[in-house]
């Protein structure tokens, strides 16, 4: 289950980076002080589904540069997260409701066998993805910062077993669109995704969810 955290690296596109938040803010408390977030919430779960371009970048110990990937993102609330990687080489990951699924370039699948010892990653990202509030405020600490027309959302996992195995997860953004995510375990090892062309609220045709999904 770990590969799910090789799902995301977003680059920040440029007119981001100079009021871009470098730290997390301030902890949201569900009902009591998330009043002012509530609107972007509503607004990120409501686009359905989503169809990116995307550039990855997945940072390791051993290594001073990041390993390079690129690719097209898909997600529905309903079917999952869809990712189909074009350079260095082409495959398909999906994670959804029943786990992880690999595919290559051939179509040929396999499930990667969760780990009874480890939480539930699946669980916990996809929540993330749907920004599910309610079910975000059970599983994570929210904090949550503007600058300007950017934001910054950073979800610390609740139980201590899910936060050694996922890390931090950050969501960037501008407006009401996410433009950066990034998973953080540790200062050296971490994934990053850099969101390019985006369409959402459309719907995937019976071909692409035969290709895509499961």
């Amino acid at each position: 289950m770990y590969l799910l955290l090789l799902l995301f690296f977003f680059a920040i596109a440029p007119g981001l980076r100079a009021q871009l938040p470098g730290e997390p803010g301030p902890e949201l408390i569900l009902g009591e002080n998330d009043a002012a977030w509530q609107p972007l919430f509503a607004t990120l779960a409501a686009k359905g589904t989503v169809c990116s371009a995307f550039t990855e970048q997945r940072w390791f110990p051993f290594r001073k540069t990041p390993v390079v990937l690129e690719g097209e993102m898909r997600f529905s609330p309903a079917r999952g997260l869809s990712l189909r990687y074009v350079k260095p080489d082409e495959r398909l990951m999906i994670a959804d409701a029943k786990g992880l699924l690999l595919r290559d370039a051939r179509g040929r699948s396999r499930e990667v066998p969760a780990d009874p010892r480890a939480p539930d990653i699946n669980a916990a990202l996809l929540p993330v993805l749907r920004f599910d509030r309610a079910e975000l405020g059970k599983q994570f600490h929210l904090f949550a910062v503007r600058a300007g027309e950017e934001w910054r959302l950073d979800f610390v996992p609740r139980s201590v077993e899910l936060a050694r195995t996922l890390g931090r997860i950050t969501v960037i953004g501008a407006g009401d669109a996410v433009r950066r995510l990034e998973f953080r375990r540790s200062a050296t090892q971490r994934v990053e995704i850099i969101i390019g062309a985006t369409q959402t609220g459309g719907t995937f045709t019976p071909d692409e969810e035969r290709r895509f999904f499961r």
